[in-house]
């Protein structure tokens, strides 16, 4: 029995959106509610963590597809053994050819310029944020506005943070997934087993 806090039911939450929220987790999000069960201790924060992922990719030039390339790169610089096994469902069969070029060396080739360019910055603010210098700025201009930078920063930024979240809580996916509920810390292999 470990001493870190488990992830909540929606059963064993008493406000109802958090609950919902749980229940959705199932089958839309990761189809896993490990994530949103753990936040769900602090009811108010986690309404609003929620409502700030759902505003990232609503612009017509950030999709899902590619905030979903710059979130698994950020798991696997992490190790995070959660958030290297779930994937964002919606855009699964659209990210999951283009996994392997964003496993281990970032293979520029297989990406395209947008992809390669938010991919590796995704792994600097992983790594050492201090060294992002101004000439890869100006090649992120060539191909983002200054908005779309800012929306990638923040969501790298937050996601960087929450799988030190998960990290710390050596979150397992739930029973109920079709993810292994039995993963190991730190990561060794980002490919889930469950294709």
């Amino acid at each position: 029995m470990t001493s870190r806090p488990m992830p909540l039911d929606s059963d064993a939450v008493s406000d109802p959106e958090v609950a919902e929220r749980i229940e959705d987790a199932k089958s839309g999000w990761y189809g896993d509610a490990a994530f949103f069960g753990a936040m769900a201790h602090c009811p108010e924060i986690f309404t609003h963590i929620v409502a700030a992922f759902e505003s990232f990719g609503q612009r017509a030039n950030i999709d899902t597809e590619l905030l979903e390339l710059m979130r698994l790169k950020v798991a696997e610089s992490h190790q995070c053994a959660y958030c290297a096994t779930v994937r964002t469902l919606d855009v699964h069969d659209a990210v999951k050819p283009k996994e392997d070029a964003v496993f281990g060396d970032i293979t520029e080739d297989e990406l395209t310029r947008r992809e390669y360019l938010a991919v590796s910055l995704a792994k600097q603010l992983s790594e050492d944020p201090h060294r992002i210098h101004d000439d890869f700025f100006e090649n992120l201009q060539e191909v983002f506005t200054e908005a779309e930078i800012i929306e990638l920063l923040l969501f790298g930024s937050l996601e960087v943070g929450l799988d030190r979240f998960c990290i710390a809580l050596e979150l397992q996916p739930t029973d109920d997934s079709a993810y292994p509920d039995d993963v190991e810390y730190p990561l060794e292999n980002p490919r889930p087993k469950t294709d």
